[in-house]
């Protein structure tokens, strides 16, 4: 199973999370998915002890989303 997704911001800024850093991973999942088949995504906030503070996603801020393979 993939445990880190690395999200590229339209500012160029890359932000890696994994599985075990924050609450809601698998609805980062469902929202990458969505996201990289063309699909309507919901705003998304995530927040987590590796994160610092709660980060927000949704498809204006995004320019890429991928599972990282180990």
């Amino acid at each position: 199973m993939n445990d880190k997704i690395k999200i590229t911001f339209k500012n160029d800024f890359i932000r890696i999370v994994e599985r075990s850093n924050i609450r809601n991973f698998n609805s980062l999942v469902d929202w990458l998915e969505k996201f990289n088949k063309g699909e309507d995504v919901p705003f998304l906030t995530m927040s987590g002890r590796d994160l610092g503070s709660a980060i927000a996603i949704n498809k204006n801020n995004v320019k890429s989303i991928e599972f990282i393979n180990k």
